[in-house]
């Protein structure tokens, strides 16, 4: 019986590391930036452009966009919550990154200028939104025409932390066509657990 403990807690610790160490690999790890690497492909996102990061968190990923993007270009990083807003220009100044912009969101509009961006991106994110119709058009607003948001969001709807998050593909596909845009790449296994949606404003007609 000992012995069987012995081996359960042995399992238990080995099974504890090895989530923690899932954890840090796809969220601040190698992990991190070979998903980096991927949005940026996928989107087209070139050196010089201007992007913007909904929902930027801790600014992990801006950090690694705005590197990518060099001197000439700049990247724009939301948050509602002021404290996730002084963390992103806290990791700003520990890279050494001037190109990096942190604006406040708001709960219907993303808040940032008509014309603005060649990319959009968020993750994790479109489903937490309260006014999604809103939110879509200010989005299609701010992108520059030709320009992409990709959407990456979780696979299922899931329970986390006692709240419940993710969105089906298939409903933001509706609502973010139904605010002008064209959807252009799906990726449905774009994780083990996340999709990836990258969407295009139309060129303007000559």
């Amino acid at each position: 019986m000992t012995r069987r403990i012995l081996l359960a807690g042995a399992i238990c610790a080995l099974l504890a590391v090895a989530a923690v160490a899932a954890i840090f690999w796809y969220s601040r790890g190698p992990g991190l930036d070979r998903e980096v690497d991927r949005l940026i492909s996928l989107t087209q996102t070139r050196p010089g452009m201007t992007v913007a990061e909904i929902g930027a968190g801790h600014g992990e990923i801006a950090v690694r966009v705005a590197r990518r993007l060099g001197a000439s270009g700049r990247l724009s990083a939301t948050e509602i919550e002021p404290e996730k807003l002084s963390t992103i220009r806290r990791a700003a100044i520990t890279a050494g990154l001037a190109n990096i912009t942190v604006l406040q969101a708001g709960e219907h509009s993303a808040n940032l200028p008509d014309a603005c961006c060649d990319v959009i991106y968020m993750r994790r994110v479109y489903h937490h939104f309260t006014d999604a119709a809103a939110i879509d058009k200010s989005l299609h607003a701010a992108l520059r025409p030709g320009g992409r948001l990709a959407i990456i969001d979780f696979l299922t709807p899931r329970w986390m932390f006692w709240t419940r998050h993710g969105i089906a593909p298939d409903v933001v596909i509706a609502q973010l066509t139904s605010a002008g845009f064209i959807l252009d790449h799906r990726v449905d296994r774009w994780s083990l657990i996340d999709y990836c949606l990258v969407f295009r404003k139309a060129a303007q007609k000559l």
